[in-house]
């Protein structure tokens, strides 16, 4: 009897040579065999075979899925890029332009800043030299003005002070026009700018009750102001005149309102006229009569002289009224004007007024200063 271990190997050769156990003889062509090789070997290389293809399929359909997923990003970015680049292109372009007006802006202000700042050296070169000039005018009176000298010096100061204080607020609107502000904020500088002729209208009728010859004589004004002077103060008829031809455009409406605020204020202006020569005609028949009075002697003479310098004296306190009637009517002159223009037409027609002054004054200073032979 044979022992397991072989019996087991014979099994093991009947399946895998079948034809050893039935006895036949050996094949030629080993082709034809049928013959199934189990070597560890054989199974060993068929294993490794199977996986490298697996992991080659694996590797090829992790490939084709990327390239899938790549395909499919590269048409979402097609669609989407015009789109894209469209708002791309578009807030470039937004910030391009923003930028430009910025820088723009910055240079007119510069502008706006050099021209100001010239501007209000040459003010301070005539307020010092109108200043001189006071202070001379000042010294040589003589003393039996001495009464009226403290006011009249009080209010050159007060002016000065005032024409510095103006000049600020003019600057503030030339800078707000270049920068193109709101109109609520305009609003704020134009009311800013009224309320501070208000305040010099002030001063004008506390000088006129202290001195109401120092502001009939205008010696608190440059030469070419007191040239154009008219009982203290300008003529807002002129005024008005110089308006209509620089603040554009102006409407039907705004047109008929200018020109018949300048028929009432040449009326007005015309009936002060009127009134201040007929009081210079009373009051040089009231000194004529008391000097042929006077001439006469005695005591009645005296008497009636005393008489007509009396009456000379209370014709004589109206000219206080006449200039305040004037200052009246230059107030009412720029509160309807106000009223007349838009916000931005009454900036603009301020500083035009201003301007206008501003060229009387450095009129003035190349006249004191012009060489002479």
């Amino acid at each position: 009897m044979a022992p397991p271990a072989v019996a087991a190997a014979a099994d093991d050769a009947r399946f895998c040579l079948p034809w050893a156990a039935a006895g036949a003889a050996p094949f030629e062509n080993w082709g034809d065999s049928g013959i199934v090789v189990t070597s560890p070997l054989t199974e060993t290389t068929c294993t490794d075979a199977d996986d490298a293809s697996g992991d080659r399929q694996h590797a090829q359909g992790g490939a084709i899925t990327q390239s899938v997923a790549a395909y499919m990003d590269s048409c979402a970015a097609s669609k989407e890029g015009p789109c894209r680049d469209q708002k791309v292109q578009r807030r470039l372009a937004q910030n391009r332009e923003a930028a430009r007006k910025s820088r723009m802006r910055k240079k007119a202000y510069i502008v706006e800043l050099e021209s100001s700042r010239t501007k209000l050296a040459q003010l301070e070169q005539e307020l010092q030299r109108a200043r001189q000039q006071g202070m001379f005018i000042a010294s040589g009176r003589t003393g039996d003005h001495g009464g009226s000298t403290g006011g009249a010096s009080a209010f050159d100061l007060e002016y000065a002070r005032w024409l510095d204080e103006h000049q600020r607020h003019m600057t503030d609107l030339r800078v707000a026009l270049g920068a193109q502000i709101g109109d609520d904020d305009l609003r704020v500088l134009v009311d800013g700018a009224m309320l501070h002729y208000e305040q010099m209208f002030r001063l004008k009728g506390a000088a006129t009750r202290s001195d109401v010859f120092h502001v009939l004589s205008g010696m608190w004004m440059s030469p070419a102001e007191r040239f154009f002077m008219w009982l203290g103060g300008f003529r807002s008829s002129e005024l008005l005149k110089v308006l209509a031809r620089h603040v554009e455009p102006l409407t039907e409406q705004q047109l008929v309102g200018i020109c018949s605020l300048q028929q009432s204020s040449q009326q007005a202006e015309d009936a002060l006229s009127q009134g201040m020569e007929a009081l210079q005609q009373a009051l040089a028949d009231t000194l004529a009569a008391a000097a042929a009075g006077a001439g006469a002697g005695g005591a009645e003479s005296v008497t009636n002289y005393m008489g007509q310098m009396a009456v000379a004296m209370g014709k004589l306190a109206t000219v206080e009224n006449f200039l305040r009637q004037a200052d009246l009517l230059r107030q009412q002159t720029l509160q309807q004007m106000r009223r007349i223009l838009t916000t931005r037409q009454a900036a603009r027609a301020l500083l035009v007024v201003s301007d206008y002054f501003s060229r009387l004054r450095a009129l003035s200073s190349l006249w004191l200063t012009r060489p002479r032979d």
